[in-house]
């Protein structure tokens, strides 16, 4: 085999771990907050532990994955008043872009053809396409100020976000209803963005930005509250195993 042949099989195979770890995450079977031991997994799939390390190099650079220097890898995991927080952050990052926006009367085209995907994806019920395209209106927003800044900040922002709004619907088994409303919110950003004044518009991006954080827990409020309960006894649960069962750490049945 070929360097560069040995080289593209290298990729398949981390591009292939790395869809694996995501779908186990999306789908519940490795919890947020989880560390991920890339010894006990390479074993589980049967690769080199440098092949998990470069697949969850891919997670962390989706955001799907977190890793603080000198730690294990875990599945991003956000309390409720993170989520709170990040809303708060993003009303003024997002609503700085569409003050300069509107101040630049920027062409919003390609935001009008983004609010049309994400209406196909609603009225599909398609959970997935929805947080996508959600999340391509927003970074968008940012990328249209031609500021770098405020993109980079942005998508430390969103980009979590949006993983971490996927991992919970799709474990709550969720329709497209919650994102319902957004719809006509979507529409009012372009309307205040077009007609003005660059502060009007920043203020009802805040103001948006306020409803969205408002749904959001009004889905999540209750399941996230529940869960350092029900967390707290699976741990005194796991003290108490004798019969060999793995932990968390280990890798369940894919």
């Amino acid at each position: 085999m070929s360097p560069k042949q040995d080289s593209q099989l290298q990729g398949l195979v981390k591009q292939n771990l790395a869809t694996q770890l995501r779908e186990a995450i999306l789908a519940g079977k490795i919890a947020a907050g989880a560390k991920i031991v890339e010894g006990t997994w390479a074993r589980h799939f049967g690769v080199a532990q440098s092949s998990v390390r470069e697949a969850l190099n891919i997670l962390i650079a989706e955001g799907f994955v977190t890793k603080g220097h000198g730690r294990s890898a875990r599945v991003l995991n956000l309390s409720k008043q993170d989520i709170i927080h990040l809303y708060q952050l993003r009303g003024v990052l997002e609503g700085l872009a569409a003050r300069l926006l509107s101040e630049q009367q920027v062409p919003l085209m390609d935001f009008e053809a983004a609010l049309v995907e994400i209406r196909s994806a609603v009225e599909a019920d398609n959970v997935r396409q929805i947080i996508e395209c959600m999340q391509h209106f927003h970074v968008l927003l940012l990328k249209k100020t031609g500021n770098p800044f405020l993109v980079e900040e942005g998508r430390r922002l969103i980009i979590p976000l949006y993983d971490f709004t996927l991992m919970r619907a799709l474990n709550g088994g969720f329709d497209g209803s919650p994102w319902r409303l957004n719809l006509e919110r979507h529409r009012q950003i372009l309307d205040a963005i077009r007609t003005g004044p660059p502060h009007f518009a920043e203020q009802t991006v805040i103001n948006i930005m306020e409803q969205f954080l408002n749904v959001a827990l009004d889905v999540w409020a209750e399941k996230m509250q529940s869960e350092p309960q029900a967390i707290s006894n699976k741990g005194s649960r796991a003290k108490n195993k004798t019969n060999g069962e793995p932990s968390q750490d280990q890798p369940q049945s894919l």
